[in-house]
């Protein structure tokens, strides 16, 4: 790959960029919260940083953008009700689960490896930025929600069902899932936002409480991997428990993030060995191997039949849940999802014809834009269809697929550009601020204490010896870029991961996420 594309792959704002930093506050056992001048202390902590490019994550959102597009043209066209395909084209609703599991990776991977990275210089306590965190969630999923909503209101008011204020807000708010009678109205297809925004919300929360004491070595993984498990099966056994509860405060229980742990647990358990192969620098022996993508497709593939023909789930989109479908679609979503995420999580990036597919400059394109499908192409259907005179049940999938994907890519690129774009710099920069404003606080209260001290006392006596962090080859000795981890010179080998399994490029740390429904 050429300098260039290096170059691109790590610019500041490329979502498929993980790095260490995730905007955290790094202590090392023994060390103060904070040095009074506002460095972290970190510096002198010898971490290495974790640099990974996963390029083809655009790719996984662009392939579960067009599952969800394939199940909403492919119910009401004649494909799923009328033809043999139709157990297929019901379950690609499966896109969902990618969804979450592609959050679930992308958002935690920055989490664990901090804690991970403190966990190889003797543990200590990670503080998580949750504001910055959040401010740049927000900034990626609410404007052009609210755009697209009000947008729709005005189109197709018929249709969108929102009679009063109460429901607006409800819709505007992210709360419209969590009761059924509040349910169906606004974007049919939001009730995952309700999901996604809880865990956002969860995430930081999570990280805050498995860094508040970061144990040396492997005990802090074995700790990441219990929490991930217990994530699972607290999840799984909660989802047993509600399924046949439709009364009362409750029967909104689909909507709620620990129903949905499963699958976001299994994209953090991804996150939590991509990390730790990431430490040392290399991929698991499997995912070398000559065909390891394709064998993982082929599992998902595997899964996806079982999920359309053995578990009985219906063709319509809405039904009674029983404990066999509704737990069978989650392990078998789950699974697919899983086998999916996996050529992009783990072995050269640019080897392959599944890797290099995911990376292909079409489908980087599509899922840069994904989010904008996904909340577009309901809004687009409905216009189409009243529009051009289509009848419900009669049209045919492929001209009905082809008109609304092709008007909902217009749609999406052009909102991405005027829209999200702006709207996640201007996120970056809020949140910088954020940091750095929490950083003086910080400054200032420690520089209190230390003024505070015995009289006599200068301050560079009650301040602890600074430690001279690493530095590469033409660095300025003792300068720490404030948003990165020092490397050692020893880090930066060929076997560190990178897009082509050599090393990795340097790049501005972002919260990585854009794991949005379609973001």
């Amino acid at each position: 790959m050429s300098g260039a594309g290096v170059r691109q792959l790590g610019r500041s704002d490329d979502p498929t960029t993980i790095a260490v930093d995730a905007d955290t506050t790094v202590v090392p056992a023994g060390a103060p919260a904070a040095s009074p001048t506002g460095v972290d202390a970190s510096a002198g902590s010898g971490a290495q940083r974790d640099l990974t490019v996963f390029p083809g994550f655009d790719g996984l959102r662009a392939i579960a953008a067009i599952l969800v597009v394939v199940v909403h043209a492919g119910f009401i066209s004649t494909l799923t009700l009328q033809s043999s395909l139709g157990p297929y084209a019901a379950r690609a609703e499966i896109g969902v689960a990618v969804f979450f599991l592609i959050s679930g990776f992308l958002l935690y991977r920055p989490f664990v490896a901090r804690h991970l990275a403190l966990a190889e210089t003797g543990g200590g306590r990670d503080v998580p930025d949750a504001g910055g965190f959040w401010i740049r969630r927000f900034m990626r999923i609410v404007p052009l929600y609210w755009l697209v909503f009000v947008i729709s209101l005005v189109v197709i008011t018929d249709k969108m069902i929102v009679s009063n204020i109460k429901g607006l807000a409800q819709c505007l708010l992210f709360v419209q899932g969590y009761r059924q009678e509040w349910a169906i109205q606004g974007l049919t297809q939001a009730w995952t936002l309700n999901v996604e925004v809880a865990f956002y919300l969860f995430v930081p929360l999570y990280a805050w409480l498995l860094g508040r004491r970061v144990f040396a070595g492997r005990t802090q993984l074995l700790v990441e991997l219990t929490g991930v498990a217990a994530l699972y099966v607290t999840g799984t056994l909660l989802h047993w428990r509600m399924v046949g509860v439709d009364t009362g405060w409750a029967d909104g229980w689909p909507a709620w993030l620990p129903i949905w742990w499963d699958l976001f647990s299994m994209g953090m358990f991804l996150a939590v060995v991509s990390a730790w192969y990431g430490r040392r620098g290399r991929h698991p022996r499997w995912s070398t191997l000559p065909g390891s993508g394709l064998v993982c497709w082929l599992l998902a593939a595997l899964c996806y039949w079982a999920a359309s023909t053995r578990i009985g789930l219906p063709l319509w989109p809405v039904y009674e849940a029983s404990v066999r479908t509704d737990l069978g679609k989650h392990l078998f979503y789950g699974l697919f999802g899983f086998f999916l995420l996996l050529p992009a999580v783990f072995g050269p990036q640019r080897r392959g014809i599944v890797r290099r597919f995911l990376a292909s400059r079409v489908m980087t394109f599509l899922g840069s834009i994904s989010y904008g499908i996904y909340l577009w192409h309901q809004t687009v259907i409905d216009v189409v269809m009243t529009r051009s005179g289509w009848k419900i049940w009669q049209i045919g999938f492929v001209p009905l697929f082809v008109v609304v994907f092709g008007l909902t890519v217009a749609l999406s690129a052009l909102t991405y550009y005027l829209i999200e774009r702006p709207c996640q710099n201007l996120a970056k920069d809020w949140a910088r601020r954020w940091k750095n404003r929490q950083r003086r606080g910080r400054a200032g209260v420690a520089g209190a204490a230390v003024r505070s001290g015995p009289a006599g006392q200068d301050q560079a006596a009650a301040e602890p010896a600074a430690i001279p962090a690493p530095t590469r080859p033409g660095a300025a000795a003792g300068v720490l870029d404030e948003t990165t981890v020092p490397v050692p010179p020893e880090a930066a080998t060929p076997d560190t991961i990178g897009p082509e399994g050599g090393a990795a490029p340097s790049a501005t740390p972002t919260d990585a996420g854009r794991g949005s429904r379609a973001g």
